[in-house]
């Protein structure tokens, strides 16, 4: 039996969304965001050890089964795109997690649809709006040098340039065949996603606004950009608290996925999610 169903949420422009849900789940719902490239994976870790839970995991446009990207994508429009999601599981309010790309939209969301969020978990967003112009450079880069290599076909090259600073010379052994057919999909999605990141600065005042609970967790090992973005947060949202996860990268929930399970449950209980001990949650 499969662990989560696919299912379909109609956006506002009146494209079909895929997502995922898990399967025979009554807990409180949490919808999770992943990163760019590699999908609804990033949460695999919760997914399967957190089960009761009512996981709702959106793919992204231009991941998994969705479309791809809207013309001039832009970080608020996909905000909306997860709000559908909600909507399709006629879910009033949620904990909302993202990672990466994830963390940037589930901001947007906070920041447009308060009182839609409970909580939201942030790891690592990507916002060159507050980690400073040399992570806007490294982004431009990024987005160009990907794109000429796509257009050339070079597609196992488009994906060496994210996968390899993460898994390795060996990360075609590493992700195996079933999850490379899915990114060599999902890459050509990328640039456009960080031309969005870079397009959205919500600005002090907003951030300052927003009075979610909200835990902002980043990896020990994670890059500098990453670091100075969550105490750059930490400094603006007037209810969030940081939390650095030992032996994990900018993947926090794949990286170390049980100090990650451990803190999301600790957040959880102290945002009033959770009334029963964590154990009955696993």
């Amino acid at each position: 039996m499969s662990v989560t169903e696919l299912c379909w949420a109609t956006t506002p422009n009146g494209t079909k969304l895929a997502y995922e849900r898990r399967v025979s789940a009554e807990g409180p719902p949490l919808l999770a965001l992943h990163g760019i490239l590699v999908g609804t994976s990033n949460w695999i870790h919760q997914v399967l050890r957190l089960p009761r839970f009512r996981w709702l995991l959106p793919h992204l446009r231009g991941h998994g089964m969705s479309p791809p990207p809207m013309p001039r994508q832009t970080i608020e429009e996909a905000a909306l795109d997860a709000v559908s999601v909600l909507d399709a599981e006629h879910v009033q309010t949620a904990v909302v997690l993202g990672n990466s790309l994830g963390a940037t939209i589930a901001l947007a969301l906070a920041l447009m649809r308060p009182e839609r969020v409970q909580g939201l978990v942030l790891v690592e967003p990507s916002l060159p709006a507050l980690a400073g112009e040399d992570e806007r450079e490294r982004l431009r880069a990024s987005a160009d040098l990907v794109r000429a290599l796509l257009a050339a076909d070079r597609i196992d090259e488009a994906l060496a340039h994210f996968l390899e600073p993460r898994l390795g010379p060996d990360w075609r052994q590493k992700a195996g065949q079933r999850r490379l057919e899915e990114w060599r999909r999902n890459v050509f999605s990328t640039p456009a996603w960080i031309e969005a990141v870079l397009a959205f600065d919500p600005g002090p005042v907003p951030l300052a606004a927003l009075d979610r609970p909200t835990l902002l967790v980043y990896g020990a090992e994670t890059q500098a950009a990453y670091r100075r973005t969550i105490f750059a947060l930490a400094e603006l949202l007037p209810n969030a608290e940081v939390v650095e996860i030992p032996e994990a990268g900018h993947g926090a929930p794949v990286d170390n996925p049980d100090a990650f399970n451990d803190i999301l449950l600790a957040f959880l209980r102290r945002i009033d999610i959770l009334t029963d001990s964590a154990n009955t949650f696993r």
